[in-house]
C-alpha cells in the first residue's frame, strides 16, 4: 500500500467515524424526543383516566339516588292507594 492509499484509508475511516457519532448523536436526540411525548401521553392518560373514573362515580351516585327515588316513590303509591 502507497502511503497516500494509506492516507486515503485514514481519512475515509475518520469520515466512516465522524459519520457514525453523527448517526448515535440524532438517535439519541430522537429518543429524548420520543421519551418527552411518551410522557406527555402518559400524563394525558392519566388525566383521562381519573376523569372517567370520577364520571363513573357521579353516574353510579345519581344512580343510586334515582333508584331509592323510584322506591320511596312506590312506597308513596302503596301507602296512598292502600296496598
Amino acid at each position: 500500500m502507497t502511503p497516500e492509499q494509506e492516507h486515503q484509508l485514514f481519512r475515509s475511516i475518520g469520515e466512516i467515524q465522524g459519520t457514525q457519532t453523527a448517526i448515535l448523536q440524532q438517535l439519541t436526540d430522537i429518543k429524548s424526543d420520543l421519551n418527552k411525548r411518551v410522557d406527555g401521553i402518559e400524563q394525558r392518560v392519566t388525566t383521562v383516566e381519573e376523569k372517567v373514573t370520577n364520571t363513573r362515580i357521579k353516574v353510579g351516585t345519581i344512580s343510586g339516588v334515582t333508584a331509592l327515588a323510584v322506591a320511596i316513590a312506590a312506597e308513596l303509591l302503596k301507602l296512598k292507594t292502600g296496598g
